[in-house]
C-alpha cells in the first residue's frame, strides 16, 4: 500500500514513459513509512499520554457555614448532597458554645456529591482552672498563672515563710473561671518584725553586763 501510494504520486509528475528507478522507488517507500510513523506518532501522544480531560458535570459549590448553628449547617449540607466531616470544638472569645466558626473546604469551592465538610465549633470562651503555686517563688508563679491565661498582680504580707514566696491565691486554687481573669499572688514579705520597745529591751540587754556566777565572791580591791 505504501508502495503504491508513493509510486502514484510519482506517476503523476512524471513524464510520459518514465519508469522509477530503483532509488527512486525505495525513497517513495520511506516517504510514505515516515507519513505513517509520524501519524502513528501523533495519535499515541494525544490519546495516550496527553489524553483529553473527562467531560465532568459541574461539582456541589460548599455552602458558607460559619455563625450558624452545628445542627442548621449539617441540614444544609445533607440538603445539598454533602455530608458532616469531622466535628472539632474550639474556645472562642465571642460566640456562644455550638456555632461554628470554621470550615473545610472554604466556602465556594466544590465537591462531588456525598463529600464531607469538617467544621469547627466554638465551645464558648476559654476557661482554666486557677493553678495552685504556693510555695513557689513570685516570679515563677507569675509566669505560670499567666500561660494559663489570668492576669496576674501581686500583693505582700509579712510571714514566717521566706520572703519572695507565694504563700496565698486569690481566687482559690483549682477554681474555674472564664480567661482572661484576674488573680492575686500574696507574697510573703519575710517574718514580722519585733515591737519597737522589745527591740530596745533586747539591745539593752545585750549591752548590759553579764550578771556574775553563782558562788562568785569578788575579791577586794
Amino acid at each position: 500500500m505504501s508502495w503504491r501510494l508513493g509510486d502514484s504520486i510519482r506517476r503523476r509528475h512524471a513524464p510520459v514513459g518514465w519508469r522509477p528507478t530503483g532509488a527512486a522507488r525505495w525513497l517513495g517507500i520511506a516517504f510514505a513509512a515516515g507519513l505513517l510513523a509520524f501519524g502513528t506518532g501523533y495519535a499515541i501522544a494525544a490519546l495516550v499520554l496527553f489524553p483529553a480531560p473527562a467531560e465532568t458535570g459541574a461539582g456541589i459549590p460548599v455552602p458558607g457555614l460559619a455563625g450558624r448553628r452545628l445542627e442548621e449547617a449539617e441540614r444544609q449540607l445533607r440538603e445539598r448532597g454533602l455530608e458532616v466531616g469531622d466535628v472539632l470544638e474550639l474556645p472562642h472569645p465571642d460566640r456562644p458554645a455550638g456555632v461554628v466558626v470554621a470550615q473545610s473546604p472554604l466556602p465556594g469551592q466544590q465537591l462531588r456529591a456525598g463529600a464531607r465538610v469538617s467544621l469547627g465549633v466554638s465551645s464558648g470562651p476559654p476557661r482554666a482552672r486557677v493553678p495552685d503555686v504556693t510555695g513557689l517563688t513570685a516570679e515563677r508563679a507569675a509566669k505560670l498563672a499567666g500561660m494559663a491565661g489570668f492576669e496576674v498582680s501581686r500583693r505582700e504580707e509579712e510571714s514566717e515563710a521566706p520572703a519572695g514566696t507565694v504563700i496565698r491565691v486569690e481566687p482559690a486554687p483549682g477554681t474555674e473561671h472564664v480567661v482572661p481573669a484576674p488573680l492575686v499572688l500574696v507574697v510573703s514579705s519575710g517574718p514580722p518584725l519585733p515591737p519597737p520597745d522589745m527591740a530596745a529591751g533586747d539591745s539593752l540587754a545585750r549591752d548590759a553586763p553579764a550578771p556574775p556566777a553563782p558562788g562568785f565572791i569578788p575579791r577586794p580591791g
